[in-house]
């Protein structure tokens, strides 16, 4: 193997359902996040970065892809990512590194790797169409429903999803615990080994991706960070002003929710919030553990660390919890870069989103796309805010799709500037102007003042974008998978589900090695 010792390594660290307002580098002062704080003193901090989808499987299959999740297409949590689609995985690991991943990547379909040579654990969420649904049975206002033919149907329906914002509180252990101890046991493993690596090896470069499932709902967490936020008076969520009138979609979300079903009260809003910024503390403590082994195994100098998350979480604003809703805490996640040839102490106010994440990390790697492959990315490389310069020509806009379960028409934003433009087919439009009303309780979009502004940012939304056919689309591939759910469903089941397997026979003091006091001199 060549020398690919002046190629940079990648630890790329990601949290599941973290809002970048509930975050400490982005002005949030009740959570305490001392290593993402430490993180963005060393090095670069977007003050604007979005998702491209507010829901977890389109998110991170446009993130892996470089394009719009409507491009791939994967529009909900149970739509496949083909295994023909290039991710930015696949050229790093074409390019030389050795490529991980430990945690949640919400694959949906048989390939369960996309460019990953190894995978330590399985993944949390189901890799099947068990959670499809179709827009038809979801009614007007959409409401979780179970049907014949579902495998989660009954006790999974007998409740809504907002009963966990009532149930807030402590829990001396959970599935998410044990998953992401896992995941971060497995991860530390893999580091350890690299550190280790002897021979040709030891100059291979790497991208590790740690991926937790915290804090993701529901907000409970155990004793020992849950009172790290005793008797703290959080900043609540504002009322709304007098007259206000909530959007459709933000009905929607309501409604699928069930929140308008559990009477949720101030107390509830409390505890939700005390969870989600303690279970953002636990992954914060996973960070700073890991960012910690590198520097004591000698890697931190050559390792690009970035933090980011998929998606955000409500947390009471405006009335909505979780996700599946295109306003800034729910869009707005945290992006932290760390590392060799990263500027230390740098905010960047312009807009980046997750899709132009391959872009960038090919750039930081010295890897270029061969000119002739058929694989469009609707990302741009942001690599020269890293080192505190502006790239030529950036657009300065996102684009955030939101068309999974829990809307019913097709819902696409563009955050161009200061502004966020929402068209949501079939009903009206909305225009916010996020440096004046941050909040997004003022849709000027009837403004006469913002008119111009309106009519731009509609006409770039529905550049090359056709809502009617793209809504048709949508529906007929969920009726095309609640299909396949059903036949597949009967009989003998065969799971995608990742397994991870351990060859012992080839760990500790083996016969066919017998390096007895140095293990990890033949890897």
């Amino acid at each position: 193997m060549p020398d690919q010792s002046h190629r940079p390594n990648f630890l790329f660290v990601m949290a599941d359902q973290l809002s970048a307002l509930a975050t400490s580098p982005y002005g949030n002062s009740d959570v305490l996040t001392p290593n993402l704080a430490r993180l963005a003193e060393r090095g670069v901090t977007f003050e604007h970065s979005y998702c491209n989808f507010p829901l977890c499987a389109p998110s991170r299959a446009s993130m892996m892809a470089g394009q719009l999740a409507g491009h791939l297409p994967v529009n909900d949590n149970s739509e496949e990512l083909p295994a023909s689609v290039p991710t930015f995985v696949h050229h790093l690991r074409r390019a030389g590194y050795y490529t991980a991943l430990s945690g949640k990547m919400h694959f949906v379909g048989p390939d369960q790797l996309h460019g990953f040579e190894d995978r330590f654990t399985t993944d949390i969420y189901p890799s099947d169409y068990m959670w499809t649904k179709t827009w038809a049975n979801q009614g007007d206002p959409p409401r979780r429903v179970g049907l014949p033919g579902d495998r989660e149907i009954g006790k999974t329906y007998d409740r809504q999803m907002a009963q966990m914002v009532k149930e807030s509180g402590v829990l001396p252990w959970s599935y998410q615990l044990e998953y992401d101890e896992e995941v971060h046991f497995r991860a530390l493993a893999c580091i350890r080994g690299l550190a280790c690596r002897r021979g040709e090896r030891a100059s291979q470069p790497w991208f590790l991706c740690v991926s937790y499932t915290h804090p993701h709902d529901p907000y409970r967490i155990t004793r020992e960070y849950w009172d790290r936020y005793a008797g703290v008076d959080f900043k609540m969520p504002d009322d709304p002003p007098p007259g206000y009138a909530p959007h459709p979609s933000d009905i929607w979300s309501i409604t699928y929710h069930g929140i308008d079903r559990v009477g949720i009260t101030r107390e509830d809003v409390y505890k939700s919030r005390r969870g989600y910024y303690a279970s953002t503390s636990y992954v914060d403590d996973k960070l700073g553990h890991l960012v910690n082994e590198l520097d004591r195994l000698g890697l931190l100098d050559n390792t690009i660390v970035i933090f980011t998350s998929d998606h955000g979480d409500q947390c009471g604003e405006h009335g909505m919890w979780f996700k599946r809703i295109v306003r800034e805490w729910s869009a707005r996640v945290p992006l932290l870069f760390a590392g060799p040839g990263i500027a230390e102490g740098l905010r960047v106010k312009e807009n980046v989103s997750l899709v132009d994440l391959y872009p960038t990390l090919l750039d930081l790697a010295g890897i270029t796309i061969p000119s002739d492959l058929p694989h469009r990315l609707d990302g741009h490389s942001f690599a020269p805010f890293l080192s505190g310069q502006r790239p030529d020509h950036w657009s300065n806009e996102v684009i955030i799709e939101n068309n999974g379960e829990g809307t019913i028409r097709t819902i696409r934003a563009l955050v161009k500037d200061q502004y966020k433009f929402i068209y949501t087919h079939e009903r009206s439009d909305q225009l916010y102007d996020l440096e004046k009303d941050p909040d997004e309780w003022d849709n000027v979009v009837d403004d006469p003042a913002y008119a111009d502004v309106a009519e731009r940012l509609r006409a770039r939304i529905l550049d090359g974008w056709d809502p009617v056919q793209f809504q048709a689309d949508i529906e007929a591939s969920q009726r095309l998978r609640s299909f396949l759910k059903e036949a597949l469903f009967q009989g003998t089941y065969h799971p995608w589900d990742y397994q991870p397997f351990v060859d012992a026979s080839r760990t500790w003091v083996r016969r066919s090695q017998n390096f007895q006091w140095d293990p990890y001199l033949g890897r």
